[in-house]
């Protein structure tokens, strides 16, 4: 059986446009959004390594300058 974890990942790694193995390599762990400006109507976030190329940068449609995704876990829920 999968591990739920792994689901997730391949998931998200689906929404954000990149594979699985992409992810894995550069992109960090899914934090809980604190943060109260701009972000702040997204409850999750996930960021991306400096040793990103500008290719798998560019395959995601939300990513900002620092390299960050916001999301909320519903909009993963578009991918089934």
């Amino acid at each position: 059986m999968e591990d739920p974890e792994d689901k997730f990942r391949v998931k998200l790694a689906a929404w954000l446009g990149i594979t699985f193995d992409e992810l894995e390599e550069y992109g960090e762990d899914v934090e809980a959004n604190h943060e109260e400006k701009g972000s702040g109507d997204y409850a999750y976030f996930i960021q991306f390594s400096e040793s990103t190329s500008r290719e798998i940068l560019d395959k995601m449609d939300r990513i900002d300058r620092k390299r960050t995704v916001y999301f909320n876990l519903e909009e993963l829920d578009e991918m089934e």
